[in-house]
């Protein structure tokens, strides 16, 4: 055997070898490959629905935030009806009291002087 044939059988094994490690290489990636098409499967059925429910949600939410808006806005201007009637009432009612007590205290001031108990 020759030289050369040492070198070719030399590089006859290592291409070999190459090839054994470069074919374990594409193994391993075509099963990381496979993991990683199922873990994205998963997630798919997963979150998808979760997505959709979250939406729902969220629309559901907004009109509840909506029908409370309106409740408020009700509300105020309900208080805002009950504050000017609460006035009116105050308005009409203030002046007959004050002058009714006011009369009450002459009256009976003069009912003490008629009596002599000044």
């Amino acid at each position: 055997m020759s030289a050369l044939d040492l070198a070719a059988v030399v590089a006859a094994v290592a291409s070999l070898a190459v090839v054994a490690v470069l074919a374990l290489v594409v193994v391993r990636l075509a099963r990381t490959t496979q993991e990683l098409a199922d873990t994205l499967a998963e997630v798919r059925d997963e979150a998808l629905p979760a997505l959709r429910e979250a939406t729902a949600t969220v629309r559901e939410a907004g009109d509840e935030v909506e029908r409370v808006g309106e409740i408020l806005d009700a509300a105020e201007a309900l208080s805002h009806r009950v504050d000017g009637a609460s006035k009116a009432a105050y308005v009409a009612l203030s002046r007959p009291v004050i002058k009714t007590a006011a009369a009450a205290s002459g009256a009976q001031r003069a009912a003490r002087r008629l009596r002599g108990r000044d």
